[in-house]
């Protein structure tokens, strides 16, 4: 038997029933579809964070890897090192000097040769301040030693005071093959 739409019974009652959603639904889904990645990915520097501190405390050197930008971390550092070992870089109409040429090519091999996961867990230790009995933080205590902020989309940097007193230690971070990775760190100088 058929309906007067030429429908046969079994396929209108099975019409009627499935309903299609609404197009005027569709921009609502979008925007909650949007409202929750972005949620997503303002939270996901503050996990990779949690992720990297759980790693040092761990010794997890397989995590702080993938979390690292070799190449610009080791870059950032060779930077700050050289500039700390023999001062700001030379005019560009200036030669530099035999000992300035070879104290720089000296620091640019050694954190080419030694920088690996495992340096950086000792740094990170000795960065640290020895961990107490009972190591307990209040939310203000967190909130007065770390800073965290986006400093564009792709950039992240959070500070983080180590030692009471002086300047924070700063992470540079960016967004890289779908995960937040260092790219620099600066350390504060010892005066």
């Amino acid at each position: 038997m058929r309906n007067s739409a030429g429908m046969s019974f079994g396929l209108s009652a099975l019409s009627e029933r499935v309903r299609v959603p609404s197009l005027r639904r569709t921009p609502h889904l979008a925007g909650v579809f949007f409202v929750a990645m972005a949620c997503i990915y303002a939270v996901s520097p503050y996990l990779a964070l949690w992720s990297l501190s759980s790693a040092f405390r761990s010794h997890d050197t397989a995590t702080l890897s993938e979390h690292i930008d070799w190449s610009a971390l080791s870059t950032s550092l060779k930077a700050d090192a050289i500039d700390a070992l023999i001062g700001p870089p030379p005019a560009a109409d200036d030669l530099p000097d035999f000992g300035t040429s070879f104290a720089s090519d000296a620091v640019s091999h050694a954190i080419d040769t030694r920088l690996t996961p495992e340096l950086l867990m000792t740094m990170a230790s000795q960065m640290m301040p020895a961990p107490k009995a009972a190591l307990s933080f209040s939310l203000r205590q967190l909130y007065d030693r770390l800073s965290a902020h986006f400093v564009s989309p792709l950039c992240f940097e959070a500070g983080v005071i180590t030692t009471p007193g002086r300047r924070p230690t700063i992470v540079h971070m960016k967004f890289e093959q779908w995960r937040w990775k260092i790219t620099g760190l600066d350390i504060p100088r010892s005066v």
